[in-house]
């Protein structure tokens, strides 16, 4: 994966920042949107942003 890949354009937030704070203990949507603001203008990457946390919270709880 690219962690350098803008997922949402609106904030400019990449894969590797979904990850690090997954990594800094967000487990849910909501909380990787409060540390990172990801999907919470236009809504066109919510489906991205959630999947990506889904599976960083599965990798890092495994």
């Amino acid at each position: 994966m690219d962690l350098n890949k803008i997922v949402c354009s609106c904030y400019s937030v990449t894969n590797g920042m979904i990850k690090e704070a997954v990594d800094n203990g967000a487990s849910t949507l909501e909380e990787v949107q409060d540390a990172t603001s990801a999907g919470t203008a236009c809504g066109a990457c919510l489906d991205d942003v959630k999947r990506l946390v889904e599976q960083f919270v599965a990798e890092r709880d495994s």
